[in-house]
């Protein structure tokens, strides 16, 4: 009988912000790293529909460790690379 999940990463897309995605447990959640720094996880879609963005904390992304839910994982995963583009900014 096989897993219901697969517990290793798969790196998938780049982004322009410099973000690196990495899907596990089979894309029920998706991880971003600023260089090889996790710095958010994004899990979903949950009963209601949504999509929960988490911010770790990290230097890497000068945001507060937080909670945020978006409607798509396109959606979160852009908030993600504009908090990313805006640090990248102020380097």
């Amino acid at each position: 009988m096989g897993s219901f999940f697969g517990f290793g990463s798969r790196k998938t897309d780049a982004s322009m912000s410099g973000v690196n995605w990495e899907s596990r447990y089979d894309g029920a959640l998706s991880v971003a790293l600023v260089g090889r720094v996790p710095v958010a996880g994004i899990s979903g879609p949950w009963p209601d529909g949504n999509y929960a963005l988490t911010f770790w904390l990290v230097r890497e992304l000068e945001v507060a460790p937080s909670m945020e839910f978006h409607a798509s994982m396109d959606i979160a995963r852009r908030r993600v690379e504009e908090m990313a583009g805006q640090m990248a900014l102020k380097v």
